[in-house]
């Protein structure tokens, strides 16, 4: 035990056992043969003087030492990761990734344009859309799969800064021949009107299905008096096109941003809500910013797309 010492393939080496659970799918993990696996196991576990694992049927399990080395395995190789990135961002030539994602698929109508015109100005950053990541943005900045999110309800947690970039107009979108336009008799829709429509929404958040919800409910128990019992019929379509498609054809009704819908498309009637809804989208980044990533500068290009979207659109 005096001569032993841990070497970096000590961690990665027990780290893959207890993940995958047996030598074999470590060996596969760490690019090595079973045999070599275990013999550097045995080796790491003579000169340590102490089991790391138990044969349990047919699955590794750590021993109470294991577990510990394993534990403080995960954190030594999380922090070297950080800093290998950290030294070679440094280097003059370095490509700096940033990974993006957002929790609305309408976002990605205006976001790839401020993307774009921040990557002029900095061409060492290399920004990732992470679409597979959109139906569940705030989980994915927390397992560090993405390194700022768009959400719509950012985490309360201290860990993450936020920042507000856009507040969008919720409105109802419908084909002109509607039963529902004759319910639109000041130039606004009542959320109330809605009670008995078949919705359809872009792939939201629970959250704000929640609060769309909620909103026609006590809308609806104010003008009449009456509990809403039944569930509300509420269709997610992830595809902008075969949302607008179905609302065009008279298949339901559209509660989208009004950015969503062009202000020159005669086919469909785009109502104001009332009362008036809107959805504030946000920002949100690890406090920490580890990787030391020029936040501030995407949210501000960000931040002016968002507007400008908003605006484009009233």
């Amino acid at each position: 035990m005096q001569g032993a010492h841990i070497e970096v393939r000590h961690l990665r080496l027990v780290v893959a056992i207890s993940g995958e659970g047996n030598v074999t799918r470590a060996a596969g993990k760490l690019h090595l043969s079973q045999s070599a696996v275990s013999h550097q196991l045995l080796d790491l576990e003579r000169d340590l003087g102490t089991r790391l694992f138990d044969r349990v049927g047919k699955k590794m399990v750590p021993t109470v030492a294991g577990a510990r080395m394993v534990a403080n395995a995960g954190r030594i190789l999380a922090d070297l990761g950080d800093l290998e990135r950290s030294v070679a961002e440094q280097r003059p030539d370095a490509r700096i990734p940033f990974r993006i994602t957002a929790s609305c698929f309408m976002s990605y109508s205006w976001l790839p344009a401020a993307l774009a015109h921040f990557g002029e100005s900095r061409p060492n950053v290399d920004l990732d859309i992470v679409l597979e990541a959109t139906r569940r943005a705030v989980p994915a900045l927390v397992a560090d799969e993405v390194d700022l999110a768009i959400v719509t309800d950012p985490p309360k947690d201290s860990t993450y800064a936020c920042a507000e970039v856009a507040v969008s107009e919720l409105v109802a979108i419908a084909s002109p021949s509607h039963p529902v336009i004759a319910r639109c008799k000041t130039g606004t829709l009542p959320w109330s009107a809605l009670h008995d429509c078949e919705l359809l929404v872009f792939d939201i958040a629970d959250p704000d299905l929640v609060r769309l919800d909620r909103a026609i409910r006590h809308a609806h128990r104010t003008q009449t008096g009456e509990h809403l019992v039944s569930p509300l019929q509420v269709r997610k379509i992830p595809v902008t096109d075969a949302l607008l498609e179905l609302v065009r054809n008279g298949r339901g009704i559209g509660i989208v941003d009004r950015w969503a819908v062009a202000p020159s498309n005669k086919s469909i009637r785009v109502l104001s809500l009332a009362p008036r809804a809107s959805r504030t989208f946000h920002a949100v980044w690890r406090e920490s910013n580890p990787r030391r990533l020029p936040v501030d500068e995407l949210v501000a290009v960000i931040k002016r797309a968002g507007v400008r979207a908003v605006r484009a659109h009233r």
